[in-house]
Parts: structure tokens; C-alpha cells; sequence
């Protein structure tokens, strides 16, 4: 993990980090998903914000064996529980705090519905075994609002947490990217439609 500049209140491992999306990982438990989310980070320059309390130490051989060598290009910021990460973002100024985001099995908003993200957002995922504290969806809900990857929950009951996450990176970056883009993307009926 590099030393680390500050833009917009995110810490940053390089000057080629990006500054328009974070990723907040709230109470993660399994080491080989954070490792992997932390390679999605390191790939797409997004800053990374761990919440504890964690399932595992940061020193753990299997968060480090999925991180690969590429911890040092990823910024981890580690908070010790939600509210000191809901404190530290809120002590943002205000015009440069960006919106938290939500992704929920319970969300009422495809996560890919056109407009969802801007730059500047958090996207927070909640702990592989209880999802996001109740406090989380509030604050989602009043600022970006709450996702949902469609999923066929008759064979399924959730994503793994390093696939949402990757999910909802690269569609919020495309997003970003791409403002203004006129395609929308389409799913197959199964998954029903949008609320």
C-alpha cells in the first residue's frame, strides 16, 4: 500500500488514481474476495475503503495471495467500523463529497439503469454474510440510492461479493465514461422489469 496524496478527501496511491468513484467494502469476511476486489480496484485506479470490523487481518496470506503484487497500486483506506467511515465522508466538503451507493439484493433500481451513477460516488457493498447495516441503506437511499444486480433467485441466492463489486465498477465507469451514451442495455425477460 503507497503513500498516498489526497483529492476530493480520497486518498490516492498514484497520480493516475482515479478521483470520480470509490469502492467501500463494509465488514468483508473472506480475505480471497477482498484480495480480488482490491485487483479490480488496482486495475480500474478506484480507490479502495475497507469498514470494519473485518473478517480477516490485512497481513492474511490468502487476501494477499488474491491481491497479487498489486497492492501497492491500489489506495485501502480502513475504517474501524460504519459510522467512522459515514464520519469521514461526511467531513468531505460538502461540494465534493460525491453520493453513496448502494448495491442490495433489496435495491429497487437495476444497477444498470440508465443515469445511476455520477462522478464522485461511493459504491458500498455490504459483508458476504449480512449484507449492509441498516444505517447504510438510510444513508444510501438520501444521497444515490440502492442497487441491485438481477440475479435468478429461484437457483440462486446472491452473487459472490468480488463479482458484484466488478459488476458494479464497470458499470458505473462506463457510465462516467460515457456520458451522454444512447444505448441502453437490455435484459431477458426472466429477469423482470425495472420498479
Amino acid at each position: 500500500m503507497a503513500s498516498a496524496q489526497q483529492v476530493r478527501g480520497i486518498e490516492l496511491a498514484s497520480s493516475s488514481q482515479r478521483t470520480d468513484l470509490t469502492v467501500v467494502l463494509v465488514c468483508p469476511q473472506i480475505p480471497g474476495n477482498t484480495g480480488t476486489i482490491a485487483r479490480t480496484c488496482a486495475a480500474t485506479q478506484v480507490p479502495l475503503h475497507l469498514v470494519g470490523p473485518l473478517g480477516f487481518e490485512l497481513d492474511d496470506a490468502k487476501l494477499k495471495r488474491a491481491g497479487l503484487d498489486y497492492w501497492q497500486s491500489v489506495c485501502v483506506k480502513v475504517h474501524d467500523s460504519y459510522d467512522a467511515f459515514y464520519t469521514y465522508w461526511q467531513e468531505i466538503e460538502a461540494s465534493k463529497r460525491g453520493r453513496l451507493v448502494a448495491f442490495s439484493k433489496f435495491g429497487g433500481k437495476s444497477h444498470c439503469t440508465r443515469g445511476a451513477y455520477k462522478p464522485g460516488d461511493w459504491l458500498l457493498f455490504g459483508s458476504e454474510v449480512s449484507g449492509l447495516p441498516e444505517n447504510a441503506h438510510k444513508h444510501c437511499e438520501a444521497t444515490g440510492g440502492i442497487r441491485r444486480i438481477p440475479i435468478d433467485e429461484e437457483h440462486v441466492r446472491s452473487l459472490n461479493l468480488s463479482v458484484s463489486v466488478g459488476v458494479g465498477v464497470y458499470e458505473a465507469l462506463r457510465q462516467i465514461d460515457e456520458k451522454g451514451m444512447e444505448l441502453d442495455v437490455e435484459y431477458r425477460p426472466q429477469y423482470g422489469k425495472e420498479d
